[in-house]
């Protein structure tokens, strides 16, 4: 018949095994601990002071001398520096200063006061104005004014009726007693047809707008002539 296996017996012997095992290093680290702890601190071993030789032609009597015992150097409590100040070599720079800062913008020189004679004076040379280039302007030629055309016509009024006329015809057309004979921009220059005038003149001037008025001696016919437009 085949052993029943224990599960609880087992896990309970491993248990036992491992409480057992953590005791034993335990105790070798507490034994252990100590002389390692000690061997790491042990002090390197004092320099031993060599022997002060005799001086050179000593008188030796009844055999060797020995050495007199060198006395250890009693220790300083004044602290050295452990920063001593470093000594500049030839070319090196020993100290400096900081100037003042000033504004770059602002004018250092006093050019107010140069009547005291102070040294720091220093007038401002007066530059030269710079003519200023002006480029010409291009010329631009006139267009000459064509002169207005001479009139070719007028509206003439004879008593009161008004009628066009050009130059060198007869009117009025309902008795043709006058000619026109020439035209300015303000004036016309009338004729008697088949006649002339009583001073003598080849025409008579009308202006624009103002009446002339001329008789017929040879019927007593009087006529008012006005000068209404020129065209």
């Amino acid at each position: 018949m085949a052993k029943k296996f224990d599960a609880k017996a087992k896990a309970k012997r491993q248990k036992i095994i491992a409480a057992v095992l953590g005791v034993l290093l335990l105790g070798v680290l507490a034994y252990e601990v100590p002389s390692l702890m000690k061997s790491m601190n042990k002090k390197p071993p004092a320099p031993v002071a060599a022997a002060t030789p005799a001086p050179a032609g000593a008188p030796v009597a009844g055999g060797p001398v020995a050495a007199a015992p060198v006395s250890a150097p009693v220790p300083s409590t004044t602290l050295s520096d452990s920063d001593p100040l470093a000594q500049a070599g030839s070319g090196q720079l020993l100290s400096f200063d900081r100037f003042s800062s000033k504004d770059p913008f602002v004018q250092q020189v006093d050019t107010t006061d140069c009547g005291s004679g102070a040294p720091t004076c220093s007038p401002a040379t007066p530059q030269p104005a710079k003519a200023k280039k002006t480029q010409p302007k291009p010329t631009i030629p006139a267009t000459p004014t064509q002169p207005a055309p001479a009139p070719t016509g007028a509206r003439i009024s004879v008593n009161g009726t008004s009628e066009l006329v050009a130059v060198g015809k007869a009117f009025p057309s309902s008795d043709p007693v006058f000619r026109l004979v020439s035209l300015t921009r303000t004036t016309a220059k009338i004729g008697i047809a088949g006649g002339s005038l009583s001073t003598g003149d080849a025409t008579a001037t009308l202006t624009k707008g103002k009446k002339v008025t001329l008789m017929n001696t040879a019927d007593g016919t009087r006529y008012e002539l006005i000068l209404v437009a020129l065209f």
